[in-house]
């Protein structure tokens, strides 16, 4: 029930005027609230699950040993054993421990036999070690902070925005002027270099989308990239293909390439007393029952990461476009509408665009004091009039 009220805390979202878009906000509220999330999930299995072993008990070793040993150095399976065929159990490991090999046909093998000769002609496979339980928490709240640094940045650069929020309650539209629209106080330098700020800050939030996915992908040895795709593909195959993890199939399940629930575990075992010196090496099949909640929240994460990317960069576009746009409407009205362009920076478009959104008679009592003191020089029966959005028109 805690847990259940901590992710509803989490996912609430107060509805409220902000600075930023709506791009920006799905990777700086929405992503965030994803990452931490999942960093709860995960680290709730990281703090309960354990990892379990069959161990005869004709060994006599400690399970509780071999569990943190296990733990600790990590397990593994051969990747070149991707498919449920006669000889393979769970996927990555063959039904026969001590089949660590590969002929050149493809027949699994050993590369030792028996009395620890060695088969040449048998080809040791490659072992993919899986260690990410003890880290990815840590991974997913880094994430976090990644998705949401990008609008620290937007503060930085946007405090004129954030202050002109204050004017606009108060009311002023003398002292909006005075503060905003006056070259002395507020150059066309730093205007100008608000705008590439913030097409900057938009890049960003594509790089930071972007290497937040490769970042996971390369956590998870290369296998999260297409994890999606593999996903809905074998979402489709019939009940009985689909988790027939002992039968034959064209392809193993996508959530156990991502990160098996069984592998392999060595153990080493070393002990010495006055009569007794013993040294052995122990192989054993053990479960991670923590991947299974891990491959679930990674298939949830990928289909947001791959949407955040697409919404990072149609926020990019919708930004180009709009100042597109603002000079288009400008250079096609002839000269009047060219002549103002030329004393109208696009910070200062974005101004006016603004206080139209928040205050209709503000804006209308701004646009007064900027023909008084900016356009006395244009004709007496010409007045600069804001078409609402963004361009301007002479009557």
């Amino acid at each position: 029930m805690a847990i259940t009220d901590s992710i509803k805390q989490i996912l609430s979202v107060k509805i409220k005027p902000r600075h930023d878009s709506y791009s920006d906000q799905f990777s700086r509220i929405f992503m965030v609230k994803i990452m931490m999330i999942s960093a709860l999930l995960v680290g709730l299995s990281w703090y309960t699950d354990k990892i379990n072993c069959i161990i005869p008990s004709a060994l006599g070793v400690d399970g509780n040993f071999v569990a943190q040993a296990c733990w600790i150095n990590g397990l593994y399976v051969y990747k070149d054993i991707r498919y449920h065929v006669n000889d393979i159990g769970y996927y990555g490991l063959p039904r026969d421990i001590n089949n660590d090999g590969m002929f050149e046909n493809g027949d699994i093998c050993a590369t030792t036999d028996s009395s620890h000769r060695v088969n040449e002609k048998c080809r040791p496979m490659e072992k993919t070690f899986y260690l990410q339980y003890q880290y990815m928490t840590f991974i997913m709240a880094a994430l976090a902070v990644l998705y949401y640094a990008p609008y620290a940045f937007f503060r930085l650069i946007n405090q004129d925005i954030v202050s002109l929020k204050g004017s606009i309650n108060d009311n002023d539209a003398e002292g909006i002027v005075k503060n905003y629209f006056n070259y002395k106080i507020n150059s066309e330098f730093r205007m100008r270099m608000r705008i590439i700020g913030n097409i900057m800050i938009k890049l960003l939030y594509i790089v930071g989308n972007v290497a937040a996915f490769l970042i996971v992908d390369g956590v998870l040895n290369g296998d999260y990239k297409t994890y999606g795709i593999t996903w809905t593909t074998w979402s489709k195959l019939p009940n009985s293909m689909a988790y027939d993890y002992m039968g034959q199939r064209l392809s193993a399940k996508p959530g156990n390439i991502l990160l098996p629930s069984f592998a392999f575990c060595e153990v080493h075992e070393a002990a010495q007393d006055i009569k007794n010196v013993i040294t052995n090496k122990h192989k054993f099949v053990c479960e991670l029952s923590q991947h299974i909640l891990y491959q679930y929240v990674f298939i949830i994460c990928w289909f947001t990461m791959v949407i955040s990317i697409a919404v990072a960069v149609l926020g990019f576009i919708m930004q180009i476009a709009e100042h597109i746009m603002t000079m288009a409407c400008f250079m096609k009205g002839g000269a009047p509408a060219r002549k103002m362009y030329q004393v109208l920076t696009l910070r200062e478009c974005e101004y006016l665009e603004y206080i139209r959104r928040k205050n209709m008679p503000l804006y209308g009592a701004v646009i007064q004091k900027l023909k008084e003191e900016r356009y006395d020089g244009l004709a007496n029966d010409q007045k600069p009039m804001y078409d609402g959005g963004n361009s301007y028109e002479m009557n």
